[in-house]
């Protein structure tokens, strides 16, 4: 029998191609979504294509209802989950003066909150039915590194990476793997005007040289949730090309840009 790996959030950017690459390893895949039905509906396909079976769920992981429905759901569907990745998230950069209670709580609603309900919701089951499953949460290279406006987007990853580790430490004697990979500069689309001068700006900060792509971000997802991992637990991986090493020669002179 197939594995099963549900990926919020996975009508586009990140989860997209973590969608895909499991569909690639092999995967049964539920695809997440919340408003982007076209894009889930080509994933879905892409997968499909591979010979692999693909659902799509749809709900606003805000809604304190919702993410263990999803799990439920997709539980439901395929008789089992094998991999949860918890990848669904916001992005309010606003100044700390200037952030409001919506955008405050709505980014604790789906960055921290609903990843861990999902989280406990698929662990039970797993649990229940005997399944040494995986959970990876995707974090970010803000919850170690401060920027300006991200005093809330930080916290909230920071908060999911340590809740990561607890998380590793309880399910661990059930054979469960909790684990997080904290993407760095990833680049979502061909970069243009504006947006293109910043992204040569941050490269010269990054050992590699280079923005990380959806690639190599889902590749190490994958690789977490595999065999090969199998003695890996409560770790963030960080793929960022080396963006948040100490840099004190490049802040000297510098070249040091912070995202």
């Amino acid at each position: 029998m197939s594995k099963v790996a549900l990926v919020t959030g996975s009508g586009r950017g990140i989860g997209r191609g973590i969608a895909l690459e499991f569909g690639k390893r092999g995967y049964d895949v539920v695809i997440h979504h919340r408003r982007e039905p076209e894009g889930a509906a080509q994933v879905a396909e892409a997968i499909r294509k591979l010979g692999r079976r693909a659902e799509i769920l749809v709900g606003d992981l805000s809604d304190v209802e919702i993410p263990a429905r999803i799990v439920e759901e997709a539980w439901q569907l395929m008789g089992k989950i094998d991999v949860l990745v918890n990848n669904a998230g916001i992005v309010p950069m606003k100044p700390f003066i200037e952030m409001d209670l919506e955008s405050l709580e709505q980014c604790y609603k789906v960055d921290f909150r609903a990843p861990y309900l999902c989280a406990q919701r698929a662990a039970q089951l797993m649990i229940k039915e005997g399944i040494k499953g995986s959970i990876i949460n995707i974090t970010s290279v803000h919850q170690e590194r401060t920027n300006d406006r991200d005093t809330i987007y930080g916290s909230m990853k920071a908060a999911l990476a340590r809740a990561t580790e607890a998380m590793a430490l309880e399910l661990a004697p059930y054979g469960i793997r909790v684990n997080a990979v904290a993407p760095g500069l990833t680049l979502l689309e061909e970069p243009k005007g504006e947006r293109k001068a910043f992204i040569e700006l941050i490269q010269k900060s990054i050992p590699l040289r280079r923005p990380g792509h959806i690639e190599d971000v889902a590749r190490a997802v994958v690789w977490l949730a595999s065999e090969e991992a199998d003695y890996v637990t409560g770790i963030t991986l960080r793929v960022d090309g080396g963006l948040n090493l100490p840099m004190m020669q490049a802040l000297l002179e510098g070249r040091q840009t912070y995202i």
